[in-house]
């Protein structure tokens, strides 16, 4: 049953992920409401970002999207992308999305590029018996960043 899991984990993860294009937006757009609503909302979310950003912390979802609306008010994205494969970690239902972030203070004009890693989880959906669409997703459980 566990071989079974991993192996449907691996295919899953084979394919371009909806939620990945979804983190390009919230960041080349410089949006955490889009960034809100990929994360998950059960628990708080390890966020390690170093300088100039400079968080290490858990944070609820409502804290992480203060956090990263403080940062878009002083650093524009000038690029981001993200790479296609998922890489799984055994063990653990999810895998992680690594992304490429640059971004520009707007004061001082200084670059900085950040690989990001973004820990992601499978999630049943809630469904009423006349809604369609997906019945699982994936949400964000943990982002950490370092330094290129």
């Amino acid at each position: 049953m566990v071989t079974f899991q991993l192996f449907a984990l691996s295919l899953l993860f084979s394919f371009p992920l909806p939620v990945a294009s979804r983190i390009e937006t919230a960041f080349l757009e410089n949006s955490p409401a889009v960034l809100r609503e990929l994360l998950s909302t059960e628990g708080t979310i390890p966020v390690s970002l170093p300088e100039p950003l400079s968080l290490a912390d858990q944070l609820s979802p409502d804290q992480a999207y203060l956090a990263f609306r403080r940062f878009f008010s002083i650093f524009k994205t000038t690029e981001f992308t993200t790479n296609p494969q998922v890489f799984s970690r055994p063990g653990s239902p999810g895998g992680i999305l690594k992304a490429r972030w640059s971004f520009r203070n707007k004061r001082t004009g200084r670059q900085y590029p950040f690989g990001l890693y973004f820990f992601i989880v499978p999630v049943r959906l809630p469904r009423a018996p006349d809604a369609h669409g997906p019945l699982m997703a994936f949400k964000i459980v943990e982002i950490r960043a370092e330094r290129l």
